[in-house]
């Protein structure tokens, strides 16, 4: 059985919108910790991103990144706009970062996919700029969330392969993290990578695309522990295993970046109980 490699998973859909905008129409400035792509469907648009102005024209698609400031203004147009916001956790969306890209027309069908059965899945106003949640339908179509999901993820599939042009090398692009969508789960495969490393949380939440704030208080009321105490166990837990390997303290200590040997015998003893030096004998 050959395991299937998803390139981009897309979690959770946050709204969909279809905006008829009228002439001088300017939005108010928003931020959110999940991504939105909008598309100019008629007209032409500016989105301001962190101050950044950038023309969206008819056929084209920009996309913003979690945490980015952001509103559109219709100037002296009556623009169309179709907005979907979404989160997904792939590696892969680091590629769409500040990106503005033409739609080619072949694939401009599956944004009418996502619309037509986000209409038949869920109850979308005719204009609604503050929709912040969506509701679905007494009877909505059978398996239209899933269908609204597939549609965007091929979209993006299909954008990044024309925009790559795929010359770049697919492991650019396909997560290292398994496809699970517990985000405690990632945070700690995360760790895991960088026990030979140092680690800083920026990082973390740039990875993630989540805010300092909501990443801690997640994980502890999740585990009852803090990322970093978490990551020195993980460590730890490494430790162990080069100790059983033959590897002096010194080495260890230098191997997992420890600020010094002394640093290195302080969170031992703190996480196993015992020196390392007493935990080797323990274990002879």
């Amino acid at each position: 059985m050959h395991r299937i490699a998803n390139l981009l998973n897309i979690q959770k859909i946050v709204t969909i919108h279809y905006q008829e905008l009228p002439e001088g129409y300017v939005s108010k400035e928003e931020t959110h910790d999940f991504w939105e792509i909008i598309y100019a469907d008629k007209g032409g648009v500016d989105v301001v991103r962190d101050g950044e102005r950038s023309r969206l024209r008819q056929g084209e698609v920009v996309f913003i990144e979690p945490n980015r400031p952001h509103y559109v203004e219709s100037g002296r147009t009556e623009p169309n706009i179709f907005i979907v916001s979404f989160e997904c956790r792939s590696e892969g969306m680091g590629f769409f970062r500040d990106k503005v890209l033409s739609v080619p027309e072949n694939y401009r069908y599956l944004l009418q996919n996502i619309m037509s059965e986000a209409t038949e899945t869920f109850v979308i106003p005719d204009f609604d700029p503050d929709l912040n949640k969506l509701e679905l339908r007494p009877h909505p179509n059978l398996g239209g969330e899933q269908v609204i999901k597939n549609s965007l993820e091929l979209l993006l599939v299909y954008l990044l392969r024309a925009a790559s042009g795929q010359s770049a090398p697919q492991e650019f692009f396909i997560s290292k993290i398994s496809s699970s969508s517990d985000l405690q789960d990632e945070i700690v495969r995360i760790l895991s990578e960088r026990l030979y490393d140092r680690f800083e949380l920026d990082d973390l939440c740039s990875r993630l695309h989540y805010g300092k704030t909501y990443l801690c208080t997640f994980f502890r009321e999740k585990t009852g522990m803090s990322i970093y105490r978490t990551y020195l166990k993980l460590k730890t837990d490494e430790s162990k295993k080069l100790i059983r390997l033959r590897y002096s303290f010194s080495e260890i200590a230098e191997k997992l970046c420890f600020d010094s040997l002394s640093h290195f015998n302080y969170v031992f003893k703190k996480y196993v109980g015992m020196t390392p030096g007493e935990y080797k004998a323990s274990i002879k």
